[in-house]
């Protein structure tokens, strides 16, 4: 039979993982895999464990939890350069490389991908040696998730994010940057830096909305020094993803950069997927066609999320015609 390792973190999304297993485990029965689970108790034990215990004898990885627990993944297969797909349950507070990627949120929806998915090459970033799958940030906001206490998550979920970011507002320094990339170097007074391997963080799903995982590119969104005042409006633009051509964003695609920050005394935060990053400066590179993961193959999203709008429709007591609002034969 073939083996599956279940890595999770008992923490994440207020526990949801302990509703879940015994739907996960009869799926990898049913599948023909012989399932042994792995419970994260620190930060940092996901990638340790695989580092040091994991072998290539595994032919599946599933990993459980937010953008934090997903990155210790990444970092401990691809350090250990170990080649074992990957599917990812996102059943942590914050999913948003999950939700860039189109990963269903519902547990039986995800682990039918195992099935009906397509098992993609992605590409990851590196930052001084540590890898990352959604985003590497700095400045304003990217030391919210590291502050966060986790009652406050446990109690609040996302909400508690969100009110964490606008104590941040009360008093913040700009950084004085400089990105080289190719044989360019861009230069400003930056509030926040997104390097972005997905699409969104924090929830803004459209922050790089037109970024891939699979072409090579980081997309950077930096947000230059702006009055308080204006803030507002631009994350109202973000949430509609109509903030790349606003005066006050600069928005480039790179493969590779450094970043030197001129005013850093330790005073700024940089965050990997949700994580402590490193210090400046920082080497930043793409890797590409580095891990293998289980996505959504568009076809059966699509009929998917039809068969979901006709159910709610049938419950609300309406009549749904597909085939004029899709275009679609019955």
């Amino acid at each position: 039979m073939k083996k599956a390792l279940l890595l999770y973190n008992p923490m994440a999304g207020n526990r949801k993982i302990v509703g879940c297993l015994d739907v996960i485990a009869e799926k990898l029965q049913n599948l023909g895999y012989i399932l042994s689970l792995y419970r994260s108790d620190a930060p940092g034990s996901i990638e340790k464990y695989i580092y040091e215990k994991v072998t290539g004898n595994i032919d599946l990885i599933l990993i459980s939890g937010g953008d934090g627990t997903i990155n210790e993944c990444i970092n401990g297969t691809v350090k250990k350069n170990l080649d074992i797909p990957i599917l990812i349950l996102p059943l942590g507070t914050a999913n948003d490389f999950a939700n860039a990627a189109d990963i269903p949120a519902n547990i039986e929806d995800t682990l039918s991908l195992l099935e009906d998915g397509e098992l993609t090459n992605i590409d990851v970033g590196k930052v001084n040696g540590q890898y990352f799958i959604n985003v590497c940030n700095m400045g304003l906001f990217s030391g919210v998730s590291h502050e966060m206490d986790l009652d406050m998550k446990k109690d609040f979920g996302k909400l508690a994010y969100y009110a964490k970011g606008i104590g941040k507002l009360q008093k913040y320094e700009t950084m004085d940057l400089e990105i080289a990339y190719e044989d360019k170097v861009l230069r400003g007074e930056y509030t926040i830096v997104f390097i972005f391997n997905g699409k969104g963080a924090g929830g803004f799903n459209k922050l790089a909305k037109e970024a891939t995982i699979q072409d090579g590119y980081f997309d950077v969104v930096a947000v230059k020094d702006v009055e308080r005042y204006e803030i507002p409006r631009l994350f109202i633009k973000a949430l509609q993803g109509e903030h790349l051509s606003d005066a006050n964003v600069d928005y480039i695609k790179i493969s590779a950069a450094t970043i030197t920050c001129k005013n850093d005394k330790g005073q700024f935060d940089t965050d990997v997927d949700g994580e402590v990053g490193p210090e400046f400066p920082l080497h930043i590179e793409v890797v590409t066609n580095k891990v293998r993961v289980y996505l959504p193959n568009p076809s059966t999203q699509k009929a998917r999320n039809i068969a979901k709008i006709n159910d709610e429709t049938e419950k609300k007591g309406y009549t749904f015609n597909r085939t004029q609002f899709f275009g679609l034969k019955s």
